[in-house]
């Protein structure tokens, strides 16, 4: 154990210098490179805490990173989330007037992805020396090229042209690499994750295996044939993967909608993969999140009012028991039990509930914290999966087939909907898929991505209600990428071309 202690201490002591923690030189100020020792590793337990330690970054910063509301910082440009104007970092996105300053986008999609990809090439740039057996290097690797890919792939989709970090060499030259190129290296990654990962489910959901590999490279191939890179080739083998995964059966959708969103659900049989935040209260603040919670709760119930939801995507959403769990439209105050409809709340918008459970005291299923939780980030869930099929199958082969039509429809009678009509066109049925997911995942992280992808984003944000932001000035592809980081660009002139 004390060498398992070492180890970790050592890669995130090590990525000090990266600005991991507090006194040290920021990560913020450096993505281009990191100076790691190669001695780290002898022994499998040395290997299995280098692992460990990608897997840390992930949930390392609870009031910045990945496991706060700053993750819905540059997807606020979709139609389905909002914020107030005391919230800048969320509101510039959301009226398309991004700055290169703001700290929420640099905290969650900048330096916690890179925090990910520093640790993974610190192990794969290591492994191969080890004396060790090669089926424990092949696996080390083969979830450390998982993370890696995930993390770029994030980042590509929300900056374009990023630098393409896959050694432990300090450059502060680095350039930005071009999207293709980026987009190679993820399914360089996520191949070699496809080919060694194991076959059957992990004990966690936290853990990749071969099909939850296979669901994100979907995601990949489907992104990769619209804008920017409109290689519509890809429609073909984003169906191929998302179709190995259904036909696996290792994944299923719930009955239930609204059980997916429950304190004891996490980890269900609807779950590719998660990032893992800690459960338990005695865990140590470190390892929960933010992103439940006051965050994302109403100031009629001592909340704080960060994100919540656009009223004309509500008024859009069909009505039914998916919706109902969804949203939270009556608040409930915590002194005197006093309801408020949201039309008579202080912001005037609807909030999510798919994150509340766990969170609300007084309530049974309490977990201890009203600002602080443990709840898994559900990144992939199957869902998705069937929606990615019936998309790319559409799209590739010019109509829907009857399974594209029946992935459809499972998730629409989830959601309390009647079946899809027969016989839509290659675009009427896109276009229903589409909306089907902007509402299956409402609040999720998809909705920004696909409008981007599809090029509507100009489209649905014609259809705000009076009562959302609205653009400032008018909105091009030039707002389909954030900013990099204008502290980065300082320190690396060459982010800045």
């Amino acid at each position: 154990m004390n060498t398992l202690k070492y180890i970790v201490s050592s890669i995130l002591g090590g990525a000090c210098f990266l600005g991991l923690f507090g006194g040290c030189q920021s990560l913020d100020e450096n993505p281009a490179g990191t100076l790691v020792a190669d001695s780290y590793f002898s022994t499998e337990e040395d290997l299995d805490a280098a692992l460990t330690g990608v897997y840390a970054q992930l949930a390392s910063n609870r009031w910045g990173g990945l496991g706060h509301t700053n993750i819905w910082v540059p997807l606020m440009g979709a139609d389905d989330l909002t914020s107030q104007a005391g919230k800048p970092d969320y509101v510039q996105f959301d009226t398309f007037n991004p700055s290169s300053t703001n700290d929420g986008l640099k905290a969650a999609s900048w330096t916690a992805p890179f925090r990910v990809v520093f640790a993974a090439n610190n192990l794969l740039n290591n492994v191969d020396n080890m004396t060790i057996a090669e089926s424990a290097k092949t696996k080390a690797k083969s979830e450390a090229r998982f993370l890696r890919a995930w993390s770029y792939f994030w980042m590509v989709r929300v900056f374009g042209e990023i630098p393409l970090q896959l050694d432990n060499t300090m450059n502060y030259n680095l350039p930005k690499s071009p999207i293709k190129e980026v987009y190679t290296q993820i399914i360089e990654d996520l191949q070699y994750a496809i080919d060694n990962l194991p076959d059957e489910l992990p004990a966690s959901v936290g853990r990749p295996c071969k099909m939850s590999a296979k669901g994100v490279l979907a995601q990949v191939y489907l992104m990769m044939a619209g804008y920017p890179l409109n290689e519509t080739d890809k429609y073909a083998l984003a169906a191929k993967e998302a179709k190995d995964v259904i036909d696996s059966g290792l994944f299923y959708l719930l009955e239930n909608f609204a059980d997916l969103w429950k304190w004891d659900s996490d980890g269900n049989p609807e779950i590719l993969w998660a990032i893992i935040f800690c459960n338990f209260n005695d865990c140590g603040n470190q390892n929960m999140n933010t992103f439940t919670g006051l965050n994302t709760q109403p100031s009629e119930e001592n909340g704080w009012d960060q994100v919540f939801c656009e009223i004309g995507f509500f008024n859009r959403f069909p009505e039914g028991p998916r919706k109902d769990a969804t949203y939270l439209t009556l608040f409930t105050s915590r002194t005197d039990g006093a309801q408020t409809p949201w039309q008579e709340s202080t912001f005037k918008h609807p909030f999510l509930a798919k994150y509340r459970d766990g969170m609300v005291p007084n309530e049974p299923n309490y977990s201890g914290s009203d600002h602080m939780g443990g709840r898994d980030l559900n990144y992939l869930r199957f869902a998705e999966i069937l929606l990615i099929y019936a998309e790319a199958q559409t799209m590739a082969d010019g109509s829907p087939n009857a399974m594209a039509y029946d992935c459809v429809n499972k998730i629409r009678r989830r959601a309390g909907l009647e079946d899809l009509p027969a016989g839509l066109n290659q675009t009427a049925f896109r276009n229903a898929v589409i909306d089907e997911k902007g509402w299956e995942f409402c609040g999720e992280y998809c909705r920004w991505f696909d409008l981007v992808r599809t090029e509507k984003v100009e489209e649905m944000n014609q259809y705000k209600d009076a009562d959302d932001l609205k653009p400032q000035g008018s909105i091009d592809k030039s707002k389909y990428f954030a900013p990099i980081p204008y502290t980065e660009v300082l320190l690396n002139p060459a982010l800045g071309d």
